[in-house]
């Protein structure tokens, strides 16, 4: 495959290539290294997004391993991708975009990371070790602040604007609260590399965007192409990566996209196609796969929309909908939280061809092993059952849970 080279796929080779890039089980560093990027978020009915994305993709995931991974084994590190994510320490040196936008977004707002107030915070990081916003800076509420986002105290903001400029990292969380460390103290030697150039940097983000994903269009929305750079720079810089042959580009039936070498090598790779072809996953809301909707909507003709934000009264499927993937096709949704070792399934919507009173040949047996790796995952000892599933979905719950 040459440098520049333009090839045309189908759309069944477009949901092929994206269900063995995303399909293929593999040990959890191996899974991390093949994402990149896997984005945070901190609601939690079944685990977090970093979980939900890992447990499709890693045999014997259990909720909160990422934890393990990322603030002891430090595989993963906090950062900034499409939105607060987990990378690999290795790549953190192309965070610096970020870092430089983010800066100048925060002393807009008036806040100064090369302050005195700034300066004292790091000074007293460096001197404690790691420690939460209730241990840095001034305390005191200023009435200017109530009601943002960040809450009434600037120290809480000062320590944002340290964290999305890489002043200071992660070095782990307690009950969800970042305790902040330097970034010498938390990276592996070698990982904070200086004098890099914004745009290998600029090329990598993009370059891993895509990796993440598998095969994304250019013309996603802005939420999924989010980069410390205007669109139009984003073009140039792609056009590096597709001269150098780190980038693909694809048309999809008339339609633009870009893949890696290494997604692309997926439609010959028959062993990932023996162990996806007919695996059941529940996929994360906010998994890769998922981020570009509508290309989503075109590739598999899944149309999925998180409601997690929207009024009770205006969801129409519910309020933290997992997608399930059934070989190549989603045959179905289902909106489900777990407390306490127990699973409650609120909702369980099948696809509009999908009769529950007579399944697809294989749907339940997959349907039962993919449920029974759930609530491992989970911890859970029970199920609780909606109404729709049908005789034989809800006979393979219960036959899981047993």
């Amino acid at each position: 495959m040459t440098a520049r080279q333009r090839l045309t796929l189908s759309l069944a080779d477009a949901r092929r290539l994206l269900v063995r890039h995303h399909g293929r089980s593999a040990p959890l560093a191996a899974a991390i290294q093949r994402l990149g990027t896997i984005q945070f978020d901190p609601l939690a009915p079944l685990g977090t997004n970093p979980d939900l994305v890992l447990q499709s993709r890693v045999p014997g995931y259990r909720q909160g391993d990422w934890q393990e991974a990322a603030y002891r084994r430090r595989l993963l590190v906090d950062g900034w991708d499409k939105q607060a994510s987990l990378i690999p320490p290795e790549q953190w040196w192309a965070q610096m975009p970020f870092h430089h936008w983010f800066a100048r977004r925060w002393e807009q707002r008036g806040v100064d990371i090369g302050s005195p107030e700034a300066r004292e915070i790091l000074d007293q990081v460096e001197q404690r070790g790691p420690s939460t916003s209730l241990e840095l800076g001034d305390q005191s509420s200023d009435p200017a602040l109530r009601g943002s986002w960040y809450g009434p105290k600037r120290s809480r903001h000062l320590l944002k604007a340290l964290w999305d400029s890489g002043r200071l990292m992660t070095h782990h969380r307690v009950n969800g609260r970042h305790a902040y460390d330097l970034p010498a103290r938390v990276l592996p030697d070698g990982a904070c590399t200086a004098n890099v150039d914004e745009d290998d940097a600029l090329e990598h983000l993009i370059v891993r965007r895509v990796q993440a994903v598998g095969l994304l269009r250019p013309t996603a929305d802005a939420a999924v192409w989010f980069l410390p750079c205007r669109r139009a720079e984003r073009d140039r810089i792609a056009s590096r990566a597709l001269d150098k042959g780190t980038l693909i580009e694809l048309d999809v039936e008339g339609e633009r996209y870009w893949a890696t070498p290494e997604s692309m090598a997926c439609l010959d790779d028959v062993a990932s196609s023996c162990a996806t072809d007919r695996t059941m996953r529940f996929c994360a809301p906010l998994d890769p796969l998922m981020w570009d909707r509508r290309g989503i909507s075109r590739v598999f003709g899944f149309d999925y929309v998180w409601e997690v934000y929207k009024p009770r009264e205006q969801r129409r499927w519910g309020y933290y909908v997992l997608p399930v993937l059934w070989g190549d096709r989603f045959v179905a949704r289902f909106d489900a939280q777990c407390r306490k070792g127990v699973l409650a399934i609120h909702a369980w919507h099948w696809e509009g061809d999908i009769l529950p009173s007579r399944l697809p040949e294989g749907l339940p047996e997959a349907l039962q092993r993919a449920a029974g790796d759930f609530l491992d995952y989970l911890d859970a000892e029970r199920v609780v059952l909606p109404r729709g599933l049908g005789r034989e979905a809800r006979r393979a719950w219960q036959r899981a849970a047993k």
